[in-house]
Formats: C-alpha cells, sequence, structure tokens
C-alpha cells in the first residue's frame, strides 16, 4: 500500500460559460494531482491532501469534493478568519483562456503554522511540534505549492521535508513555475535548489527549467539537474515526448500528438497523478510514462481540470 502525502492549495474556480455566467467548482495543481491519483491507484493506496481552508460554506463544499473522489482530508486544517483562493476563468473566440486570481490571503499560505499548532506533543519543555503520523512513503510538492507559502512560513516547511527525508519518505517535486506567484526569479532558484536537493523524484517541464534557467531541451535540463543528487527524472517535453534517467537507466518516450485539444488545463498535473499512481502498481518508469501521458491526453481533450469521474472511467476501460 501507498501513502501519499500532497501539500500545496485547492481553490474555488469560476469558469465562464457564457457572457454573465460562471460554473463553480474546485481545482489547483496539487488537487488534480491528488484525484487522478486516487482515481488511477489501487483501493488499498491513500492519498492524502495538506492544505488549509476556512469555515465558510465554499471550504465545507471543497471538502465534500475531495472526499467524494476518496481523497483523505483528515490534514486538511482550517483557518479561523481566512478563506478559499479563487480564480476565474474567461475564454475569448478562439478559444484562448485567460485567468484572474484572488489567494493573497487564502488560508492556504498559512498550512506550516495550523498544522504545527495541531500537531503539538507536550514534552520535557512544554510543547513541541511533531512530524507527520502516521509517517507518508512519498511526500509530494510542487513550485506553486512554495511560491503560496508566506515567505515567513518556509523554514518550518523546509524543517519539515528534511525530517521526512531523514526518516524514509520519498520526496516528489514538481517546479511548476508561475512567476507572478514570486518577488523574484532569483528568489525562486533560491527555493527550487533547497527542493532539488531533497528530491527522490523530479518531474519537472522543459518550458519551466528554460524560464528559470535557459535550458532548452532534454540534454542541457540533464546537465542542470545533475548537480543534485536526484534519483530519478522525469521531465516533460509537451509533444517532443517525455525523458527518463534513473538508476541504470535512460530513455525518450515519444508521444503521440492529440489532434483535438480542447483545453491544456492540468494536463502535467493529471500526468504527475497517473506516473505515481502506475508506479504504485509497480509499472516500469517506461510502461508508468506511456499510460499517463494516454492519461493527459484524455484530459486535455475536455474541458477543465477534472475530466467528469464516470466519463473518464469509460474513456479508460475502452
Amino acid at each position: 500500500m501507498t501513502d501519499l502525502v500532497i501539500l500545496g492549495e485547492s481553490m474555488v474556480e469560476l469558469s465562464q460559460v457564457e457572457p454573465g455566467l460562471f460554473r463553480q467548482s474546485f481545482a489547483g495543481d496539487v488537487h488534480s494531482v491528488a484525484v487522478y491519483f486516487k482515481r488511477l491507484s489501487s483501493r488499498a493506496d491513500k492519498v492524502r491532501l495538506m492544505t488549509a481552508v476556512g469555515h465558510e460554506s465554499t471550504s465545507d463544499g471543497l471538502i465534500r469534493a475531495l472526499e467524494e473522489e476518496q481523497v483523505d482530508t483528515s490534514l486538511i486544517f482550517r483557518h479561523p478568519t481566512r478563506q478559499l483562493g479563487l480564480y476565474s476563468v474567461t475564454t475569448d473566440a478562439n478559444g484562448e483562456r485567460s485567468f484572474n486570481y484572488w489567494r493573497s490571503q487564502s488560508a492556504a499560505r498559512e498550512v506550516i503554522p495550523l498544522f504545527r499548532d495541531a500537531t503539538q506533543v507536550a514534552c520535557d519543555g512544554g510543547y513541541s511540534p511533531c512530524g507527520l503520523a502516521p509517517r507518508p512513503d512519498t511526500f509530494f510538492f510542487s513550485g506553486i505549492s512554495l511560491a503560496v507559502l508566506s515567505p515567513e512560513t518556509r523554514p518550518a516547511f523546509w524543517e519539515l521535508v528534511a525530517n521526512l527525508y531523514n526518516s524514509g519518505t520519498r520526496i516528489v517535486f514538481d517546479p511548476n513555475y508561475r512567476p507572478k506567484l514570486w518577488e523574484s526569479q532569483d528568489q525562486t532558484r533560491t527555493e527550487y535548489a533547497h527542493a532539488f536537493e531533497y528530491a527522490h523524484l523530479t518531474l519537472p517541464g522543459i518550458e519551466d527549467l528554460t524560464t528559470l534557467y535557459g535550458v532548452s531541451d532534454f540534454s542541457s535540463a540533464c546537465d542542470l539537474l545533475n548537480q543534485f543528487d536526484i534519483e530519478e527524472m522525469v521531465i516533460k517535453d509537451g509533444p517532443n515526448g517525455v525523458y527518463y534517467r534513473g538508476p541504470g537507466e535512460q530513455f525518450l518516450v515519444p508521444i503521440s500528438p492529440v489532434k483535438d485539444v480542447v483545453d491544456t488545463t492540468a494536463a502535467g498535473d493529471s500526468f504527475n497523478g497517473s506516473y505515481l499512481a502506475f508506479r504504485s502498481h509497480g509499472l516500469s518508469p517506461r510502461d508508468a510514462i506511456t499510460r499517463a501521458a494516454k492519461v493527459a491526453g484524455i484530459v486535455i481533450q475536455h474541458r477543465g481540470a477534472l475530466v467528469e469521474k464516470t466519463r473518464f472511467a469509460e474513456i479508460l476501460s475502452q
């Protein structure tokens, strides 16, 4: 059995149906990773989403939505005054999407202090924060997870990651770079260096590495990442394929282009969740990449991050 903990932010999504009319749902990069992992992993595998929400009805709705997907919500903490972050999506006449975000005061930015407060244990010196219990097999976070944390809480986050790393938890990091969430590229590179130092597995996209580090292909991406002691790299480059480098092997998996792309939202996130699920089944890296790419291909032929659950199962069974 795999026990996966994913840290980050789930948000309210308002998606335009027609001018003046929006549909409300829930989304976010880690939200999608958690849902697709659970949909594709075995019944015994568990995924816990670690985030923070408010006390309002929308936060209650998020928790219900996750529970309907069988995502464990025991690590979702309630902030006394803050609420969920929110973003809206509009589509122009050519199908191009644009986003507006309201997340600067979201509850998820304070997940680390809420976690520490909730897990304090008595000791000789009074109280001290306790680690995750039970200790997960795998801990996943993204560049967005890092960016939304309040800067003053990041040292406590890195302390948590170090404790997990030292206790044998497998650390997985997806850079998933969003420039608007960071003060500068220098700040981002500093935080990412910590992440790469702890990562057993990293799942970067070439586009993110190009923007931050100037790399442009699989070879230069590997040169960049080789300065860190990363056990496995799964480097994604859209229709150009996915490159794997791990213990004793390296190879490129070609990707068949999808003809009817409707919405690329969650392409990388669905790949990540699927890849982790297929590896939990015992599939080889090559087979897991091939199957995860097919899942991502399904997702981008539908609107929104999450393909409706029944429809998703029907397409997979074909």
